[in-house]
């Protein structure tokens, strides 16, 4: 687990500081920080489980939502599972609705605007299983109480360094301390990040489902 307090360690110590490590001077910068990265790759990765609806030709996406990476579908009673649906863009979507509205097992699916479209839209009820990406959050609902996203950071450890330096470079950057910013943002974009996504799976699903998808 990766601790806010640690973070500010940090600072303090790279860059010759003396914030509290238990303050909230920095909680902005941390914030900003976790959602930059969340948005140079696909680096958290969460499922939803739902259920559709008869005639239903959209569905709500999960908040923080960035990309889908796999949907499936089985039948209400999970005895009866369908082959992955296939990713088609938006466009293509509305033509082919546009043409055909029937309803039936979708074997097709798009997404905008914060929305799901399965197509053909669905004739029955059928559970719907989304693995996919999101960005780092704000804001945390833990036990339904509201939890900044600096207090409960969601990465795991292998993310510490590229979040150490995007902090480092948000720090230097706010304290004009350009040579410092420029040295820090150039080791997180040419370094950190394009290893973390040499070491991102490609295909999550292969790990995320216990299943049988």
């Amino acid at each position: 687990m990766i601790l806010k307090a640690e973070l500010i360690a940090i600072v303090n110590k790279t860059l010759n500081r003396g914030y509290s490590t238990t303050g909230t001077t920095l909680d902005g910068k941390i914030t900003s920080a976790l959602k930059d990265l969340s948005q140079r790759g696909n680096f958290l990765q969460d499922e939803f489980k739902g259920v559709t609806i008869i005639d239903r030709d959209y569905y709500s996406l999960p908040a923080n939502f960035k990309d889908l990476l796999f949907v499936g579908m089985k039948s209400s009673d999970d005895t009866i599972i369908y082959k992955p649906l296939e990713y088609e863009r938006f466009a293509m979507y509305k033509r082919n609705i546009y043409y055909s509205s029937t309803t039936g097992t979708p074997t097709r699916y798009t997404w905008q605007s914060g929305y799901l479209y399965p197509r053909p839209i669905p004739d029955v009820i059928y559970n719907m299983y989304w693995w996919y990406a999101f960005y780092h959050p704000e804001i945390i609902v833990i036990d339904e109480a509201n939890v900044k996203a600096c207090d409960n950071i969601l990465f795991d450890d292998i993310y510490r360094k590229a979040i150490e330096l995007r902090l480092l470079y948000e720090v230097a950057e706010g304290l004009n301390l350009d040579a410092d910013a420029k040295k820090y943002n150039a080791l997180y974009l040419l370094d950190e990040i394009p290893t973390l996504k040499i070491n991102l799976k490609t295909e999550p699903i292969i790990a995320a489902y216990r299943d049988g998808f």
